[in-house]
Parts: C-alpha cells; sequence; structure tokens
C-alpha cells in the first residue's frame, strides 16, 4: 500500500496518549510484524526525481528502533519484503537486506523478484541469502491495476517457490481484489497445484474495503496453503470477517511500516473505494482533529475485533507472534530438508 503523502517520520505525545489508553494492554510482549518494508537510496538505479513515496530511507537499525517507539517495551522480529519499485537496482537491494537482517536470525526477508528476472536467477539467490520467499508487485505488471497474478509472478516463478518450500507475499491486482473471478481462478489452481508455496495474502487478501471480503470469505476458507497478513487495513469489518471465518492460526500481524503503516491519518472506504485520508490539518470547532498513525488506527480495530469476538489471550498472542514463528519455523524446517 502506497502512500505519497509521507513525510520524515514523527512520533508525538498524542500518539503516545493512544498508545497508552488504547494498546498498551492489548498488544503482547511479543511482535512478529509481517509486511515492512526497508529502503536505501544507494539502490535507487535508474530512477529518477527526489526521494518520495516508498523510497524513505530506513535500515534494519532504524525499524528496530522505529518499533521501540511504537511498541515500548516488546520484542520486535519482522519479515521485510523487498520495496517494489520498477528501475531500481534489484540485486543490490536483496542483497543490501539480506547483509542487514543478518543481525537477527530470528528475522526473515522475501526476495523482490520482478517478471524480468529468470527463474534460475531467481533460485541462485534464494541459495545465496536463504531468503524466506518472493516478493512480486502488480506495479511490474503490464496494466498494474487489472493485472492477473501471472502478470507480475510468472508460473515459472511459483515453480521455483514449490520446489524450493518458499513463501510468496501477494498483494492481489484488480479493482475488486480477492473477489475477482480470475483471481480466484489463479488462487484456486495454484494452492493446489504447488502446495510447496505458501502464499501470504497481504492487506487481508487486500480486503481494504470489506465488500472484497464479504463476496471472497467463504472461498479463501476452503484454499489450501494460503496465510494472511492484515498490513494497512482500516476497515473494521474486514478484519472482523477475517477473524470471525478464518483458521485464525492462518491470519498474522502486518503493519506495512514504514511508509504506509506511519503515515499520519486512515485508509478510508466509501462505497467500493478506500484511500488515505491525511486527517483534516486546518483543525475542526467541535473535536480534538489531531491524526494519528495508520499503524494505530489498525492496532485499534483489531483490538476491537478481538473484544467484539471474544479472543483469549492465548489467541491475541498467536496472531502478534505465535502464528507467525510457527510459520516461519515449518518454512525452515521445509527449506532445510
Amino acid at each position: 500500500m502506497e502512500c505519497n503523502q509521507m513525510a520524515e517520520l514523527t512520533y508525538t505525545d498524542f500518539d503516545r496518549e493512544i498508545w497508552d489508553k488504547d494498546l498498551e494492554d492489548f498488544v503482547p510482549d511479543t511482535v512478529y510484524d509481517m509486511h515492512t518494508h526497508m529502503w536505501s537510496e544507494a539502490h535507487c538505479g535508474s530512477v529518477g526525481g527526489p526521494p518520495v513515496g516508498l523510497r524513505l530511507e530506513i535500515d534494519f537499525r532504524a525499524h528496530r528502533d522505529w518499533a521501540q517507539k511504537l511498541y515500548p517495551g516488546r520484542e520486535f522480529h519482522l519479515l521485510v519484503l523487498g520495496t517494489p519499485i520498477p528501475g531500481i537496482d534489484y540485486e543490490g537491494h536483496n542483497d543490501w537486506m539480506a547483509a542487514e537482517l543478518k543481525a537477527d536470525p530470528a528475522s526473515a526477508i522475501n526476495m523482490l523478484v520482478s517478471p524480468a528476472m529468470t527463474p534460475e536467477y531467481i533460485a541462485e539467490q534464494v541459495d545465496k541469502h536463504k531468503f524466506l520467499g518472493l516478493k512480486p508487485y502488480r506495479i511490474f505488471a503490464p496494466d498494474p491495476v487489472n493485472g492477473r497474478i501471472k502478470d507480475f509472478l510468472p508460473e515459472s516463478f511459483i515453480e521455483v517457490a514449490h520446489d524450493k518450500n518458499l513463501a510468496i507475499t501477494m498483494h492481489l491486482a484488480k479493482p475488486t481484489g480477492p473477489a475477482d473471478a480470475d483471481n480466484q481462478r489463479d488462487l484456486e489452481r495454484y494452492t493446489r497445484e504447488y502446495p510447496g508455496a505458501q502464499w501470504i495474502l497481504a492487506h487481508c487478501a487486500r480486503s481494504f474495503n470489506a465488500f472484497m471480503m464479504e463476496d471472497s470469505i467463504r472461498f479463501l476458507c476452503d484454499l489450501p496453503n494460503i496465510w494472511y497478513d492484515t498490513s494497512a487495513v482500516n476497515d473494521l469489518y474486514s478484519h472482523f470477517l477475517l477473524m470471525k471465518h478464518e483458521d485464525r492460526k492462518r491470519v498474522m500481524f502486518g503493519s506495512d511500516n514504514v511508509v504506509a503503516g506511519c503515515a499520519r491519518g486512515k485508509y478510508i472506504t466509501y462505497g467500493r473505494a478506500w484511500l488515505h485520508y491525511p486527517g483534516n490539518e486546518e483543525g475542526t470547532p467541535h473535536c480534538d482533529s489531531r491524526a494519528t498513525l495508520v499503524i494505530y488506527e489498525q492496532l485499534i480495530q483489531e483490538r476491537q475485533v478481538a473484544e467484539m469476538l471474544e479472543l483469549g489471550r492465548d489467541e491475541i498472542e498467536d496472531h502478534f507472534a505465535g502464528n507467525a514463528k510457527r510459520f516461519l519455523a515449518r518454512m525452515r524446517e521445509a527449506q532445510s530438508s
């Protein structure tokens, strides 16, 4: 999820008030964030212009330091996904992420892949760096809005993921995301024909607007070899439907930090749409108009869903860490066998 309005990271007294009142007693002692990005301008390649959007410099140490502001006192690990920007130095970016994450063996990386790569190259890089999996993105499709999975993740790459027991973090394209008939046909086939690949459907299967989850949740529940991260979804009902109907052990916390998750404001929905709303910076006379961080808006909704569904403390701890730890252990065991 992109937010082109991202400014320098800030953490305010208001953010801390939100944390202390709404989240301190909810977020467990250990957090595995299964959807994050890192970036260095050293790998901008042929991309010109000033660094905007996803090009916010942050390395592993800065991620960890920032997490201590967001989730004070928590043990923190993460799955880093390659930052999807066309024209960058892909190999340099992937090499850099691998070097950065050597500081934390409990964390993991999904290699950024583009259709211009070959399956042989991807297999070689996975072996070289012990990547957990692959990070394709719809921006690499000829039509990023309406592309099918194969348009930005060639089937030969899925074969590599199957053969090497890799994860695939998938941000679906199409205006209706998981409810789209092509996406459903593709997921149905790929998950069954290539069972060695494990699919993490990003952003609650890209259900930024709950109508997408309403129209797909029963289909998704029947698929094998899929998992979810909850990153950057600010629609309460999307979280509710996923946690009510899915096997909760397949749902893992994610933030899309830092560019999307640490933007100020909220991803709002209307009709069949969603967009980033930064808040009313001019102020409002009838209420406190200050905006907190998108990730805090998300966490508040996850807490509300936990209350509505009467989740036990063990289930909450699994959502934030246990499910991810088991997933990572499963993948690493399969990859080492």
